[in-house]
């Protein structure tokens, strides 16, 4: 099991297991936003989520793993980790009019105020982050 590595220092932190499901994927969305209200960060809501749902479906979708959310907040930053099992980093594509996917990582570079991808230990997979302020 993956802990979430922050949470030693968070203000806050809270930690959403997802299954390999799709349809699953609106319950980060929704628990997502509850959090950030019940901390009175709603401002970061909309761009938190959408980032967050880029990600969990990548790695549903194309790692087909289940994923865990960390959620964590020091410093009124906030910071989004999805762990998913797959050894294979995200792959920036360029997406034409009419693609309906390859557009995810181009959002998150545009969105966040960071983000990046860190290795877990023993072929245990990958969390790709994303911080906002």
């Amino acid at each position: 099991m993956c802990e979430d590595p922050h949470m030693d220092t968070a203000d806050w932190w809270y930690t959403l297991r997802i299954p390999a499901q799709p349809w699953m994927i609106s319950l980060v969305r929704s628990s997502l936003r509850l959090v950030l209200k019940q901390h009175g960060r709603l401002d970061l809501a909309d761009t938190a989520c959408l980032l967050a749902t880029e990600l969990v479906t990548n790695g549903v979708v194309h790692a087909k793993s289940p994923v865990t959310v960390y959620l964590s907040c020091r410093s009124r930053t906030l910071r989004v980790d999805v762990h998913d099992t797959s050894p294979e980093g995200p792959a920036r594509r360029s997406a034409g009019c009419e693609d309906e996917s390859g557009r995810g990582l181009t959002l998150i570079d545009s969105c966040a105020t960071a983000w990046g991808v860190t290795r877990v230990g023993r072929g245990r997979g990958k969390a790709v982050w994303f911080t906002l302020t």
